[in-house]
């Protein structure tokens, strides 16, 4: 009977800075154009390459991402020293068929500024595929890849990294989608400049003429407050970031929200310490003593208190 050939377990080499994915359970698939590109993946028949793939996302093993038009390239570190180069390209329109999807993208202005704005209508997908280019890659004429990794499947999983964080940065911005298609923000919309509003002197003199009191704008006294009460708590830290949504390639090596929250709630306490003139510590933690009964405790070393006396 024969042995089957054992292989050494190989370890990525890590990556200082590299690019980590925010969603690793998948709670971006909330809008309909991440579900179809989570489709895309699941078509590719990935198997363990694609948890693999996940993996190196979400330790931060890719270290670079390059898109442009129609052509996405990365470099994902593996065991060895140097990092694996992989390269996807999409079958991206031009010429008449170009013309023919920006006209038909202009004619419909709201479509371009829920694009500004991150949101993807249905009936962009179906421009594209009027056009014989559909949005969302179908079959394989539809992209190619390759990475200078020994694996000989395709997509391997430096690949699916690659692969898996575009899926966090499309839906975070679905534009990206359409610059791989060959369609740019600059097609839809063209170079805009924003000119400088003037504010004549004139006009800042009428405004000066006439001073307008809180009580005469809102029409109530406003009654005089001498304690404000403890500082409000609120229910969610960092509201805004978690409306805003995960960041796209973030370097970190915690997720953006988390940091954001810890930052967020402790500038909260600290902010209207300062606003009661209350004395703020600012010692390090292992500066600290923290007295537990009769005990002190430091970081460093610990002291007991003789309390028998």
């Amino acid at each position: 009977m024969s042995k089957k050939k054992k292989h050494a377990i190989r370890a990525p080499l890590s990556v200082i800075g590299g690019i980590r994915a925010q969603t690793a359970h998948g709670t971006h698939l909330h809008v309909w154009w991440s579900r179809r590109w989570t489709e895309v993946l699941e078509n590719f028949n990935l198997g363990a390459r694609l948890g693999r793939g996940r993996n190196y996302a979400i330790s931060g093993q890719v270290s670079s991402i390059t898109i442009r038009e129609g052509y996405v390239s990365a470099h994902v570190q593996g065991s060895h020293r140097e990092p694996y180069e992989s390269v996807i390209r999409f079958q991206f329109v031009q010429g008449a068929t170009k013309e023919r999807i920006v006209l038909a993208l202009q004619r419909r202005p709201v479509w371009i500024a829920r694009l500004l704005v991150g949101t993807l209508p249905f009936e962009v997908e179906a421009v594209f595929q009027a056009e014989g280019c559909p949005l969302f890659p179908r079959r394989k004429q539809d992209l190619m890849s390759q990475c200078s990794c020994p694996d000989w499947a395709n997509p391997c999983k430096h690949l699916a990294a690659v692969y898996y964080l575009l899926g966090e940065v499309i839906t975070k911005n679905p534009m990206i989608l359409l610059t791989l298609r060959g369609v740019s923000r600059t097609d839809l919309i063209g170079e805009t400049v924003t000119e400088p509003t003037e504010v004549t002197h004139s006009a800042i003199a009428k405004q000066g003429e006439r001073t307008v009191t809180h009580d005469a704008f809102y029409g109530v006294t406003l009654p005089a407050f001498e304690d404000f009460g403890d500082a409000p708590k609120a229910a969610l830290a960092a509201p805004l970031i978690h409306r805003l949504g995960p960041l796209p390639f973030w370097r970190g090596q915690e997720r953006f929200i988390d940091t954001l929250e810890h930052l967020y709630t402790r500038a909260a306490s600290r902010g209207w310490a300062v606003w009661a003139g209350e004395p703020i510590d600012l010692r390090r933690e292992e500066e600290k003593v923290i007295i537990k009964g009769a005990n002190l405790h430091l970081k460093q070393s610990r002291m007991r208190v003789d309390t028998s006396l």
